[in-house]
């Protein structure tokens, strides 16, 4: 390995950990705010009663990042992804509510080891998965599609959605495991080829944590569905 080579690992790995670092910090602003909202029926009552704006604003936050994140400031783009985590906790209570807490502790570990596994994957792997990145984003939004349709087939046949949205979260696992080999590989490219220490790199950061941090999110949704134990 030369000079050059090994300065950019080093850079990548930096840049990789910072990444890390956020992810982490969301999840835990996530496990916070999920935990306090399902441990208060007065609090449940209140942010059940404002979900979908709740949701909207997930939404809007996303887009303002990817949209401004190269203009805005350091502090306006982690202020906006702790608000997002936070809102994104109180947004999974109600999923959370339908299952036991040993069953989504359960589901959580595994889907930690799968994210941790895939995530060395895409880290160790000498293939370059951006070539399959058009089939991940046509799967993506194929995934999303068949989503919407099958919340419209529980008002038709109840028992059509039901074994299609065994079907749907069965490729959604797939799916998201996959793309967090892929945003893996990615975002060590990103460090190894970004100049370091500037607005941008910290912004950078942040917007690699959330794609982390959604593929995690929905790879532990998913898998919750599939194997966790209603109450």
């Amino acid at each position: 390995m030369n000079n050059y080579e090994y300065v950019s690992d080093v850079s990548g790995n930096r840049f990789l950990s910072k990444v890390y670092m956020w992810m982490f910090l969301g999840m835990l602003l996530t496990a916070v705010a999920s935990y306090a909202v399902m441990s208060s029926a007065s609090l449940q009552a209140t942010m059940f009663s404002i979900m979908w704006i709740l949701i909207i604003i997930e939404f809007g936050i996303v887009i303002f990042l990817i949209w401004k994140i190269k203009s805005m400031s350091p502090s306006t783009a982690a202020a906006a992804y702790i608000f997002y985590s936070v809102a994104s906790g109180i947004t999974l209570t109600p999923i959370l509510t339908w299952y036991t807490e040993a069953s989504i502790f359960l589901v959580f570990l595994i889907s930690s080891g799968m994210f941790i596994g895939m995530s060395l994957v895409g880290y160790f792997t000498k293939r370059d998965l951006s070539v399959y990145r058009r089939f991940f984003m046509m799967a993506l939004i194929g995934l999303i599609v068949a989503m919407i349709v099958n919340m419209l087939m529980w008002f038709i046949s109840p028992a059509t959605a039901s074994t299609m949205s065994v079907l749907v979260s069965v490729v959604a696992v797939l799916l998201f495991a996959g793309l967090t080999a892929y945003d893996t590989q990615k975002i060590k490219r990103i460090g190894q080829s970004m100049e370091h220490g500037t607005p941008y790199s910290q912004n950078l950061a942040i917007i690699c944590a959330l794609n982390l941090y959604l593929d995690f999110i929905n790879l532990f949704i998913h898998m919750l569905r599939l194997f966790g134990q209603r109450r």
